[in-house]
């Protein structure tokens, strides 16, 4: 079955998580995503990551799976001019290294345009490619603490902390694939490239959602409030029997159907309950306390059983081991088990973006280091001995599955 970005050739630079995880969606979309890697230092990052076994990383197999690995020396002149004769018949390159980086490399935008004046160029780095922090390297924990992320997530009494998961990568690699796939758009309007520079920093700015804009209206610093909702009351995750589960209440229309379900009525006629925001004056003095003790002696599956044909907002709290086998993410298709090259069988996250014609199966195991290297410059018109010099002289590497 075709994929939206069928006959898309794509130049990766990316290291670590930051923009790996937005080519790895690109080649999930169809794209051919070659990884240049330098042979010298073992390659991406994530090949030596936890969590890993004795034969590689899963880290790796996850965030490359479904792309091309080829070994070139880039601070090499010999190794330039192999990168630059891919950059010439590639749609799209993309890079995650501080700025500065490339352009030492003679491998920058303003140098690839001029060898291919169509091509896309997109950066993800943790600062971006402007401003006084573009010369320095970022990562997911500096991102969110700089954007102010960081201050408003945890428990009022405990210190700031980052998200659980690498979520400014996670989520500036969403907006580089969104970023390269609306620059082909225009591309086949205009017929010329473009330059795309996602900062983890910014894409997290935009997530900070209200707090944010009422920040910008009042100057107020908001406070950390754990899993509960400065405007949504009850908005949490209470304890039961075999765990937590998590309720959100938005509207009264729908407080009038928890009371009814959790058979809690008596609360309607409460004045310090009736709206959303006398709910929430009066959340921590009295109201958390009322569905906290209803709720404990109750299992999550009880809990779950009453509010769903209310079409309550709810959900047992998994752990992650737990959510894969649950059924809804099941039904979806995304539990996927890959047949990874290096560690073998992997189960992993599967495609989350669902489009009515498109195979939602990801396109295969990452590629064992160099795999793809000889394979790519014999079709660059390089012929065997010429190939073999360069190896001797580390300016690549054949290695994987074209081991000669």
């Amino acid at each position: 079955m075709s994929r939206i970005l069928d006959g898309v050739r794509i130049i990766d630079f990316t290291q670590g998580h930051t923009g790996s995880y937005g080519t790895m969606l690109l080649a999930d979309f169809g794209a051919e995503v070659i990884k240049i890697e330098d042979h010298k230092t073992g390659g991406d990052v994530l090949r030596s990551s936890f969590p890993k076994n004795e034969k590689g990383s899963a880290y790796h197999a996850y965030m490359n799976r479904g792309k091309r690995s080829i070994c070139v020396d880039r601070h090499s002149p010999e190794g330039r001019e192999i990168i630059k004769k891919l950059i010439a018949g590639a749609d799209v390159v993309c890079e995650s290294f501080a700025a500065g980086e490339l352009k030492a490399c003679h491998l920058d935008y303003d140098t690839m345009v001029k060898i291919n004046p169509k091509i896309i160029y997109a950066s993800h780095t943790g600062f971006g490619k402007t401003g006084p922090m573009s010369v320095t390297e970022g990562n997911d924990l500096t991102a969110e603490a700089l954007c102010g992320l960081m201050q408003i997530t945890g428990f009022p009494d405990h210190k700031p902390t980052a998200h659980g998961s690498r979520m400014a990568d996670q989520f500036g690699g969403v907006f580089l694939a969104f970023a390269v796939i609306g620059a082909l758009m225009a591309r086949d309007e205009s017929g010329k490239g473009q330059q795309i520079d996602i900062a983890s920093s910014d894409c997290m700015f935009t997530a900070l959602e209200d707090s944010v804009v009422e920040a910008a209206m009042s100057g107020k610093r908001f406070e950390r409030e754990g899993n509960r909702s400065r405007s949504i009351a009850p908005y949490d995750t209470f304890e039961v029997k075999d765990g937590i589960i998590s309720t959100a209440v938005s509207t009264n229309a729908q407080w009038k159907k928890f009371c009814e379900a959790m058979d809690m009525e008596e609360l309607l006629d409460d004045p310090r309950y009736s709206t959303n925001e006398s709910r929430g004056e009066n959340y921590d003095s009295s109201l958390r306390k009322i569905i906290a003790d209803k709720f404990k002696d109750m299992t999550k599956w009880e809990v779950e059983a009453l509010l769903r044909p209310y079409n309550i907002p709810s959900g047992p709290g998994y752990t992650v081991p737990e959510a894969f086998d649950n059924e809804q993410l099941n039904s979806r298709n995304m539990v996927i088990e890959v047949k990874d090259k290096a560690i073998g069988a992997i189960r992993m996250p599967g495609y989350p973006i669902k489009i009515s014609g498109i195979d939602d199966v990801p396109s295969g195991s990452a590629p064992l280091l160099g795999e793809d290297t000889l394979q790519l410059l014999e079709e660059l018109g390089m012929d065997g001995g010429q190939i073999r010099d360069m190896e001797k002289a580390g300016i690549v590497m054949c290695e994987g599955g074209n081991k000669r």
